[in-house]
């Protein structure tokens, strides 16, 4: 008896009928292939591997291979970046380790190919010593092995590697059958060389017709049923030979489906037409668009599995895909492998690890707790911590035991050398003490990041007794977490996204491809930077079957082929003409299909919130609650960004306020007077920034230090005048009182900052202009209240002191420049409010004595700051009833001043959105 290589091109029919025959173990490369022939998975790689731990070997995991490949490039290469060399040289080292069976004798002419062999073999032989060997060198050891053949039917390995066709040639027993299908195209240049191979090892070719007729005449009469029934393949065999330039045949039913679907590629839904193309906007109006044709599917009672969305590239499609599906409502599996980093899990474990090693910054753990994974803080908590704002690990320990019952003793013990039994048993606790796989246990991905997570961390604990300190340890903790993977959408039942390639041999009624732009599908073809082209038609000379570029763009096509004979009833094909800013051709393959991309018409209406949307944009009743609200809310934001008057979402309340009993400070009124909104936010709705310590003093405690710091000195040196005003004993006592008073013990800085602050003060206390000859100062941070303009002020003034001319009002600035005003008629900020309102009602509401002259004391600039001579005094009075004219009329408008200084420092800016809108209703209706 013979073993048989079945060729013919569309194999699925004959492997149903094959399948039934007793007597053979099915081999499948997927889970899809075998259950589109209803049997049990059973992959190539399985059997490979019960052949190799028959034979006293096993696969290295990840991290042991990663271990000993970097020991090995940094003894052999001795690089610089050891773990980066090993990281980049991986996937080269394991493409050789598939491509030959024995890399001994193989010699190389480039220097860079001679070190990556040698490399190569000596992680071979490193592997080899302990009892592994790499995943990738699997099946050459499998066909060394001395396993039994066995009789098996292999269907789905359409394209097999020279190493799969070693394994298989030994695995297979007499009657063993291979399904290997060649078209006459010179895609399958390379699947001939297989069968070629394969003749010389004494396997027989069987046509479609002797393989039809082998079968007992039950088979024959289901494969004669099948070519009667078209639906099983005819839609897939015809596309697939279209897709092989042969557009003159078809199988029955068929009839060039195609090409007579091209000339109609308008909208429709699957089973209107077999083969659509579509052309969308955007990549998500292209997910939303297959998203909508597999619901309308679903809801006409189309099954799950019976419908799979391919793309090329799954993780450019995954994420939106899996949002979107979620708001459709459309059950989605998606199982490609996602960095464990992109999962909540990883990025908690990532920043955890980050807070470690910069001991507990504030921004840090603040992250870190408040991560959907950590201990939920409530309001009182953030409060608390923006109050006191906590650095360094005893400081958010008292914190987190005090309002979150979080015990964060564990954490400390980070910086102790010990043991690699004991650094894994360490973590293995922290993870039970934020309770990670109870609050993982949420989301199907998370749960089992949590599982593969905690089960990799195991074998960090080998060896046992080696010492490692926690930079070494860390180390191998984040190598872990970049190594590790997890399926992006787990879960069971439900649509499924695949590659083309992962559905080979699979089955389904309708397929949705996507992403068939130009440069995604196919994808480019380029030189590996480690072994280019040259190299590798080098070493084919030698044995070692690294593939071509025309065997790789070949293989990118047969995908697709072969993806084409999985569809019985319609396939849609789809690409997005934008991404980002980049614009997009259709891809090649849907000429080669004959398909030109139609423009779609506008698709159902799929979810809740797409009808919302649909809804607000038209204006239609509605009752739903959530809608009107947005219906109100979109309304405001029309409003506020045309080009229309103020209205009360822009401070014009239309309610008078009576001042007349109100208190206005010089703040309040220059609020007022630069930004009416300013005032009115803060004032009457009573809003603020969050109370929170920063790492440094703000402009206004420097102010207060200063303050403090110049009114205990001049106290001082009234009591004691015959001391310097600028005597250094004075400032660094005065300079200590007030440092207790006012700076807050959470200033992580502050030591390095205090002597500047201490030569700044020194420096003006020796001014002459500070203090000059004959003042006397008589009030020092004197309070004051009284009437300006017919209103209440109130307020306080620096420093009075007496002259000889009469009494002079100092005002201390720490900036070097005079304060801004507010606005004149122009809307330019540039009338002074401070100084007239101090000379008018803070020195005769003081001292019933003259008031001789009033200006500003710039600590830093050392100098005196007076009135601006350009500076629009006249227009005082106006300006102050404008701002009456505000009160009287409830009218706070957003209005700052035509340079914006008043939104320099203003904490209502995400409130009020100043901006282009502003420019819109100022050119229309004008400033105040």
């Amino acid at each position: 008896m013979a073993r048989f290589v079945l060729t013919h091109s569309n194999s699925y029919a004959t492997a149903l009928d094959w399948s039934t025959r007793p007597g053979h173990q099915l081999v499948t490369p997927s889970r899809l292939a075998a259950r589109a022939l209803s049997k049990p998975h059973q992959p190539l790689r399985r059997l490979a591997i019960k052949a190799l731990e028959a034979g006293g070997k096993k696969i290295a995991s990840d991290l042991t291979a990663q271990r000993l490949f970097h020991r090995v490039v940094q003894d052999i290469a001795q690089p610089v970046d050891g773990l980066g060399t090993a990281r980049a040289w991986l996937p080269g080292v394991r493409s050789l380790l598939q491509s030959s069976p024995n890399l001994a004798t193989v010699t190389a002419a480039a220097e860079r190919t001679a070190q990556l062999l040698d490399v190569a073999r000596a992680y071979q032989t490193a592997l080899s010593e302990q009892g592994f060997i790499d995943g990738e060198d699997l099946y050459w050891h499998a066909a060394e092995s001395q396993v039994p053949p066995q009789p098996v039917l292999i269907y789905g390995y359409f394209q097999p590697r020279p190493d799969e066709l070693a394994w298989i040639n030994a695995l297979a027993a007499e009657e063993s059958v291979l399904f290997l299908p060649i078209a006459d195209s010179p895609l399958f240049a390379d699947s001939q060389a297989a069968v070629d191979w394969l003749v010389k090892q004494g396997w027989q070719v069987m046509g479609e017709l002797d393989a039809r007729y082998q079968g007992s005449s039950g088979d024959l009469a289901a494969s004669a049923n099948s070519r009667q029934n078209p639906g099983i393949f005819a839609l897939g065999e015809s596309l697939s030979q279209v897709f092989c330039g042969d557009r003159s045949q078809g199988s029955s039913g068929g009839e060039d489906v195609a090409v007579k679907s091209a000339q109609n590629p308008g909208i429709s839904s699957p089973g209107q037409n077999p083969a659509i193309a579509y052309a969308y906007s955007t990549l998500e109006s292209e997910v939303r668009g297959t998203l909508a044709q597999v619901k309308a599917l679903l809801n006409g009672g189309t099954l799950a599995r019976d419908i799979a969305v391919v793309a090329r590239n799954e993780v450019a499609y995954g994420p939106k895909l899996i949002d979107i599906a979620w708001e459709y409502g459309v059950p989605l599996r998606a199982l490609y492998q996602t960095p464990l980093l992109t999962t909540r899990l990883g990025t908690w474990l990532n920043q955890l690890v980050d807070v470690l090693d910069a001991k507990f910054p504030f921004e840090g753990t603040a992250r870190l707790l408040s991560h959907a994974l950590a201990s939920n803080p409530d309001r009182d908590f953030w409060a608390t911590a923006r109050r006191q704002h906590p650095q360094g690990f005893a400081a958010w320990k008292t914190l987190a035991q005090d309002h979150l019952d979080l015990d964060l003793d564990l954490l400390a013990q980070i910086n102790q050398a010990r043991r690699r039994d004991n650094w894994v048993d360490l973590w293995q606790r922290i993870l039970g003490r934020f309770d990670l796989r109870r609050r993982c246990a949420r989301w199907a991905r998370e749960s089992l990041a949590f599982n593969t997570f905690r089960s990799a961390l195991g074998e960090l604990a080998e060896p046992e007794a080696e010492i490692l300190s926690w930079s070494d340890f860390r180390q191998e903790l984040r190598d872990l977490l970049d190594s590790l993977t997890v399926p992006a959408q787990p879960g069971r039942g439900g649509i499924e996204l695949h590659s083309p390639r992962s559905v080979v041999g699979a089955r389904y009624a309708h397929v949705f491809v996507i992403g068939m732009a130009e440069g995604v599908l196919p994808a480019p073809i380029g030189n590996d930077p480690l072994l280019d082209f040259f190299e590798r038609q080098q070493l084919r000379h030698q044995e070692v079957m690294l593939p071509s570029a025309a065997e790789m763009a070949r293989r990118e096509a047969l995908n697709v082929y072969f993806l084409l004979q999985t569809v019985t009833t319609s396939v849609v094909f789809s690409y997005p003409q934008l991404e980002g800013r980049k614009e997009l051709l259709h891809s090649p393959y849907l000429a080669q299909l004959g398909l030109n991309p139609g423009e779609p018409t506008a698709a159902a209406i799929a979810s809740l919130e797409e009808h919302r949307r649909t809804t607000l944009r038209h204006n239609a009743p509605t009752e739903d609650s959530v809608l009107l609200a947005a219906i109100h809310a979109y309304a405001v934001e029309q409003h506020r960004e045309s080009s229309a008057a103020a209205n009360e979402y822009d401070g014009v309340i239309g309610i008078p306020f009576d001042y007349g009993d109100w208190p206005f400070s010089v703040s309040q009124l220059r609020n007022l007077g630069q930004c009416p909104f300013n005032w009115f936010a803060q004032k009457l709705l009573k809003l603020g920034p969050p109370e929170e310590i920063n790492d440094d003093l703000d402009p206004s405690q420097i102010g207060q230090l200063y303050h403090r710091v110049l009114e205990l000195v001049l106290t001082r040196w009234g009591k004691h005048p015959e001391l310097e005003v600028g005597d250094p004993t004075m400032l660094h006592e005065a300079f200590a009182i007030a440092e207790r008073e006012l700076i807050p013990p959470t200033i992580p800085a502050w030591t390095l900052r205090r002597e500047e602050h201490l030569r700044v003060l020194a420096l003006a206390l020796q001014d002459p202009n500070f203090l000059p000859t004959g003042a006397k100062p008589v009030l020092l941070e004197g309070d004051f209240e009284g009437e300006w303009h017919g209103l209440k002020v109130r307020g306080r003034i620096d420093r009075i002191d007496r002259t000889d001319a009469g009494l002079v009002l100092i005002d201390y600035k720490t900036g070097k420049s005079r304060p801004t005003g507010i606005k004149d008629q122009t809307g330019k900020a540039c009338i002074d409010l401070q100084l007239p309102l101090y000379r008018v009602a803070a020195g005769p509401a003081l001292f019933d004595e003259p008031v001789a002259d009033a200006y500003y004391y710039s600590i830093r600039g050392r100098e005196k700051i007076a009135l601006s001579p350009k500076a629009p005094q006249h227009e005082l009075p106006a300006a102050i009833e404008r701002c009456k004219t505000h009160l009287e009329t409830g009218h706070y408008p957003v209005q700052p001043d035509i340079e914006r200084k008043a939104c320099a420092y203003c904490d209502f800016d995400v409130l009020c959105r100043q901006g282009d809108r502003l420019s819109r209703k100022e050119m229309t209706h004008g400033t105040d």
